[in-house]
């Protein structure tokens, strides 16, 4: 159980495509008007799981034509939020903006990245419990996962939040909105690459 706990840190740790825009909604929306999204990518990352559990996710990762379908499907969708998050105005003050990312949005980024799909996999199929009831298993490890991966989320939400809070007094916010859309498109190069290598 140890190894399992320290491999979802590890996972709620290292930033992603998810975790990355979670941070750029933080920095272009604020800590509420980014919540709907990260909210819906915690929904999201827990469909994946789910996904995993009844061999969707396998299925998946197990052909190449779909891999490369979801890959290019999350490119396109990542560069939309990244555009979301680069188009907003960096205008920081004591308001936080509505934001146009909701919580649809924070699903959506996790059913079309292929790295969430490894992830529920390994998770699931790579950590087994020694539990003899395959349904206190799943019980299990989605509490566990969820007692990580709700703070977590919160936490680079919050970075963002941060960011954005610290941006204000150089008006660099409009820069660092820039700087985040672009790494959150590059992390999903990146993944998809290792995913096809």
């Amino acid at each position: 159980m140890i190894a399992f706990i320290i491999a979802v840190f590890v996972v709620a740790a290292i930033p992603g495509p998810a975790l990355l825009s979670i941070v750029a909604a933080g920095s272009a929306f604020g800590f509420k008007g980014g919540l709907p999204y990260a909210l819906g990518a915690l929904l999201g990352a827990n469909i994946i799981i789910i996904l995993s559990i009844i061999g969707f996710a396998s299925i998946l990762m197990a052909a190449p034509n779909l891999k490369i379908v979801l890959s290019i499907v999350s490119l396109s969708y990542l560069v939309y939020i990244a555009f979301q998050v680069a188009g907003s105005d960096g205008i920081v003050d004591n308001t936080e903006k509505k934001s146009r990312l909701g919580v649809i949005n924070g699903v959506v980024i996790q059913l079309v990245n292929p790295k969430a799909y490894a992830v529920g996999i390994s998770l699931f199929s790579g950590f087994p419990l020694a539990i003899n009831n395959m349904l206190t298993e799943v019980i299990i490890k989605l509490l566990l996962i969820n007692s990580i991966f709700v703070p977590a989320y919160l936490l680079w939400l919050f970075f963002g939040k941060i960011l954005r809070t610290q941006l204000s007094v150089s008006k660099k916010n409009k820069n660092v909105n820039v700087i985040l859309a672009l790494l959150m498109i590059l992390s999903v190069v990146i993944s998809a690459t290792s995913t096809f290598s």
